[in-house]
């Protein structure tokens, strides 16, 4: 369960923070529900661009120069039916606020934009000039005048319920899930049937939950086969539980589809065009956090389509760190990484992601010739308003770079953002209250050949990384489940099975119906030739997940190998309805019917 937030309620708390010339990371926002709503009810400065303006007159009016920054930048979201909590279309709603605006950008709070200037030039940048702060400031020192009621601009007619303007297509969820008030973070994976016939090609797309409050971030998927809507029919509720969803979905190469708590979306959004496919599915993985009361989710996803085809496919690369152990009142806790670039590419978008103790991140490319070219520095990272960020233009990074990255965290009581009061030891892991270390980049090769390679140095540093983790102190000592599970991976990486036999041992004690623990005993035990305890395991999976296409085909090869076809038939036939494309179970069933065939007196097996 989430620490309770240390706080009076939430309208004083929110009143509070304005009216003294407060910031919300200066509370202890152990509660993130209550911290994102914080956010919100300010984010209308939060659109206020460098589209602001020069100054246009000494003595600034509402009607002839604030109504339209308003109209342009803080409408948007506050107006009925968008995410802000209050409206500011008038007058009286504006000039009502005007020395808390005042407050709130000249501190720094407002815009809700983390990446620093010169650290990259990122497209839709949200940074206010300091003249559009003085101009705002001398209206409210003057006393708020409205100004003749001729000059109001004409109110702009804003696309209903979605930022990017209404998509070209919605799919939502069909069915609420009901997410319980009590226990640990959960990933959930909600389908959601996209009724195309012809392919299309998606620009971007529009998340949009319902109950955003309760939504640590969402990842989406796409599924060409019916394998992940199978596992959401086959269960009771909306959608299916875990961090592992099928191997037939993945996020289309090189993109970032995701969402974050403030994530912000534009029509001038400039993304890399994907193809969906007649038939496919979104996928879409949510991590949600217990608040303390049942909290029913809904969710629907806008999608934005283009007829031009991508020119080039991207792909990503991600810096990053398992080994995060933090000692309470540490406060300069350093998590570094680097990626030689094996080609020469355009760096495209660059997405940072931690939790709350983080708060510093740096990224960097070090030329071949020592020159260095600054890619991101977040000063003061805000878990509440992460997001990805497009660079404007493209930076072009020759072979041989290094790209570099360095995470700082506070775990002291001076941290207010600290979820822990007093501080706790703080490790690597999934849930808000445990920390990460990620700095995702979106390239394109310039040399499409060089992609193979690209795909072996990933390989190579996810396997170096998982093998650091392995070698942790705390990896070793730990009793989670989760943290169990990954060094037993890493004992896999090394080459230590016996190792990681007795972690995944350890992990179905603690959890018996882990049924990824059970698969990867079953696995090992097959590999060292003990079939029948391996078939005992694989079976043990299909009784946990009865549409695990794998396992259903682990058991149908297995009982293949000792010959006896007539009970590995059924399996490996379940294994390709749930998984027509499974290239092992369609052998050795093919396997098995040319050999009943060929026998004496054969059969063919239909």
């Amino acid at each position: 369960m989430i620490p309770a937030l240390k706080c009076r309620n939430l309208q004083r708390v929110s009143e509070d923070i304005i009216r003294n010339h407060c910031r919300v990371k200066h509370l202890r926002l152990a509660d993130n529900m209550i911290n994102r709503f914080l956010i919100i009810s300010l984010c209308f400065w939060g659109l206020l661009s460098l589209s602001g303006g020069a100054e246009t007159a000494d003595s600034p009016t509402f009607t002839e120069d604030i109504a339209l920054i308003v109209y342009e930048h803080c409408a948007p979201c506050h107006r009925s039916g968008m995410a802000a909590p209050f409206s500011l279309l008038t007058y009286d709603e504006v000039a009502k606020r005007a020395q808390q605006i005042v407050d709130v950008i000249v501190d720094g709070y407002m815009p809700p934009w983390l990446p620093e200037p010169g650290y990259g030039e990122f497209h839709g940048a949200r940074r206010l000039l300091p003249e559009t702060i003085k101009r705002v400031q001398r209206w409210v020192e003057q006393g708020t005048p409205r100004g003749p009621r001729s000059a109001l601009p004409t109110m702009p007619d804003w696309p209903r319920g979605w930022q990017g303007g209404e998509p070209d297509l919605v799919v939502s969820l069909e069915s609420e899930f009901e997410l319980a008030a009590e226990g640990n973070d959960i990933y959930r994976n909600f389908v959601l049937s996209v009724p195309t016939k012809v392919r299309r090609y998606v620009k971007t797309l529009e998340f949009r939950p319902e109950n955003a409050r309760i939504v640590h971030h969402a990842l989406i998927y796409v599924d060409k086969t019916r394998e992940s809507r199978r596992r959401d029919q086959a269960s009771v509720e909306a959608g299916f539980d875990g961090m592992r969803v099928p191997s037939s979905a993945a996020m289309p190469e090189g993109q970032f589809l995701s969402w974050q708590p403030g994530a912000l979306y534009s029509p001038e959004t400039r993304g890399i065009p994907w193809a969906l496919d007649p038939g496919a599915d979104l996928v879409i993985q949510v991590h949600m956090n217990p608040s303390g009361k049942i909290e029913p989710f809904r969710c629907s996803v806008g999608l934005y389509f283009t007829e031009q085809a991508p020119e080039a496919t991207p792909f990503k690369i991600k810096l990053t760190s398992l080994d995060i152990d933090i000692a309470p009142e540490s406060k300069d806790f350093h998590v570094v990484d680097e990626w030689e670039l094996p080609g020469d590419v355009d760096v495209t978008r660059v997405l940072p992601h931690a939790h709350y103790l983080c708060r510093r991140m740096e990224g960097e490319a070090v030329l071949p010739d020592g020159n260095r070219i600054p890619l991101l520095l977040i000063k003061d990272w805000d878990f509440n308003w992460q997001g990805d960020y497009i660079y404007d233009p493209p930076i072009f990074l020759p072979k041989g770079t290094v790209i570099k990255m360095r995470f700082i965290y506070d775990n002291s009581s001076a941290n207010e953002m600290n979820p822990f009061g007093p501080p706790q030891r703080v490790l690597y892991g999934p849930q808000s209250t445990d920390e990460m270390a990620e700095l995702w980049f979106q390239l394109i090769l310039r040399n499409p050949s060089d992609r193979p390679q690209f795909v072996r140095t990933s390989v190579q540093k996810a396997r170096a990384a998982l093998q650091a983790f392995g070698r942790a102190g705390f990896a070793n000592e730990t009793q989670d489940p989760n943290l169990m599970m990954m060094t037993a991976q890493a004992k896999l990486a090394e080459g230590n099975a016996k190792a990681a036999f007795e972690l995944f041992r350890k992990v179905v004690q603690v959890e018996p119906n882990r049924f990824n623990a059970w698969f990867n005993i079953g696995m090992i035990l097959m590999k060292v030739g003990q079939i029948d305890t391996a078939l005992q395991s694989f079976r043990k999976v299909i009784s946990i997940d009865p549409q695990d296409a794998e396992a259903y085909g682990a058991v149908g090869v297995l009982l293949a190998r000792q010959k006896k076809n007539e009970q590995a038939i059924p399996y490996l036939r379940e294994a390709l309805r749930l998984r027509p494309n499974d290239p092992v179970a369609r052998r050795t069933l093919e396997g098995i019917q040319a050999a009943m065939k060929a026998a004496p007196g054969g059969t063919t097996v239909e």
